[in-house]
């Protein structure tokens, strides 16, 4: 089994969001909160086929490193869907569900990762 640190699991992901064109990435260290994850990674895609196509690309560079999610939430269509990797969560939006959800309020006082 491959062996990676959070932290770079997480900006790796963020790197292959960006390349499918995401929007608005960050990365939020939640680790000091116990019971939760170690990091969160958050994106917009504008469009149902680009935030499929985020997903896609994000299950298929974590399986080639040997990390299959937990779990998978989130229906085609609802404008939310959330990746389980154990130690991070990836939650990929639609602009409306986004501005929703607004987790970056919730976490607004815990570092942030902006720059991959």
């Amino acid at each position: 089994m491959n062996f990676l640190e959070s932290k770079e699991k997480a900006l790796r992901i963020a790197r292959i969001v960006l390349e499918k064109k995401a929007e608005n990435v960050i990365i939020i260290d939640v680790s000091q909160i116990p019971g939760l994850t170690d990091y969160l990674v958050i994106c917009t895609g504008l469009t149902n086929t680009q935030r499929k196509a985020i997903q896609r690309s994000v299950e298929e560079e974590m399986e080639k490193l040997g990390f299959t999610p937990r779990g998978i939430e989130g229906r085609e269509g609802t404008g939310w869907t959330l990746l389980d990797y154990y130690d991070l969560i990836v939650h990929i939006f639609s602009p409306r569900a986004r501005e929703f959800y607004d987790l970056e309020s919730l976490y607004e006082n815990v570092p942030k990762i902006t720059e991959f």
